[in-house]
């Protein structure tokens, strides 16, 4: 199974743009101002956008895992934000795209 030729559940849609990846890359790194936050410091890859709520979801390089995050466009202190689910492999990331309903 291959996350560049799956479809995607829902409003859920590739980034195609190499140049708005790497913005939301920026964004995350950005947000992350507390190095306790579970992406702190992580080299990540922006994969796929939800229209509906703008959550967005990131190969995490190091890791060979994946994260859903909801940016929140400021930077943050506290850890708990911006909040993400991370997953080990892509059919758990498929099943939870899916569970959140849109």
């Amino acid at each position: 199974m291959s996350y560049e030729t799956d479809d995607l559940p829902g409003s859920w849609y590739h980034l195609r743009d190499p140049e708005r990846a790497r913005m939301l890359g920026s964004e995350l790194a950005h947000e992350c101002g507390s190095n306790e936050h579970p992406l702190a410091g992580q080299r990540v890859e922006a994969v796929a956008r939800c229209e509906a709520c703008d959550d967005v979801l990131f190969k995490l390089l190091d890791r060979q895992s994946w994260a859903i995050v909801h940016l929140t466009w400021r930077r943050e202190t506290n850890p708990s934000w911006p909040s993400c689910d991370v997953m080990e492999d892509w059919s758990e990331v498929l099943e939870k795209l899916a569970d959140r309903g849109h």
